[in-house]
């Protein structure tokens, strides 16, 4: 393991946050509390002593921005240039050449949970969590592990800016009735609203557009558009498969 400084980390994340990485969290994966603990272990990665989780997130369009200045092929460019930045901010800032990424991949961490204890989000009606800062609109884009002795971020709670919100026009903006003021979002109307109707639901969230938290993050229409066509894409093969 190789303490790094806190000039180093620093260059790091300004390398990242260059690129759109605009929302990092170092974790001690031996302190998490109790229920994250309990999820965590559920996917059967170890806890090993020494160990930091990074996370990497998005708010805005920054990273959506850099890409379109890049000169990019693959399929699903942000999970491509997440696996890239992990790999060359390992190496090149942190002196790890193996960080062990967990996210984009197949291992089912808890992300939502993760991101509430590191401080960046709180539960929303929407089914999607939110931040006080960029509203709905934050995605994760990595999770690794490292070797690396990395300065842990400072946890803070963060208050769910849904319980000042009065007027919540999340609740009436949905078509399905899906999004409820006190109780979870029915994710089954939610679902046949968007099968039903691919070129409006289907592939943009009203409520989540409602959201008055925020605004000035909102992605632009060709960002909306993407995230929205990928998710309704999923969702389909999704249906598909639970019908055979």
């Amino acid at each position: 393991m190789t303490e790094i400084s806190n000039d180093a980390f620093a260059e790091g994340g300004q390398w990242l946050e260059r690129r759109g990485f605009n929302l990092r969290a170092v974790l001690d994966v031996r302190a998490f509390p109790g229920d994250l603990a309990a999820a965590w272990d559920r996917t059967r990665i170890p806890r090993i002593p020494g160990e930091r989780l990074v996370l990497l997130g998005m708010g805005g369009s920054a990273l959506w921005d850099w890409m379109g200045e890049q000169d990019l092929s693959d399929p699903d460019p942000f999970d491509a240039v997440s696996r890239q930045a992990v790999a060359e901010v390992a190496e090149r800032f942190w002196e790890d050449t193996r960080p062990r990424l967990l996210y984009p991949g197949d291992a089912l961490i808890p992300l939502q949970q993760l991101g509430r204890w590191a401080g960046w989000s709180a539960p929303a009606p929407l089914g999607l969590d939110i931040s006080p800062l960029f509203g709905p609109w934050f995605a994760f884009r990595a999770a690794f592990l490292t070797t690396a002795v990395l300065p842990l971020t400072e946890l803070a709670t963060t208050a769910s800016p849904c319980d000042t919100c009065h007027d919540q026009p999340c609740v009436p903006a949905c078509a399905a009735g899906a999004v409820r003021q006190d109780a979870p979002m029915n994710r089954g109307l939610c679902t046949d609203q968007r099968l039903s109707d691919p070129g409006g639901c289907g592939v943009q969230c009203h409520s989540r557009l409602a959201c008055p938290v925020g605004t000035q993050w909102c992605y632009p229409p060709e960002q909306l558009r993407y995230h929205g066509g990928r998710s309704l894409q999923s969702l389909i093969a999704w249906e598909g498969a639970s019908e055979r």
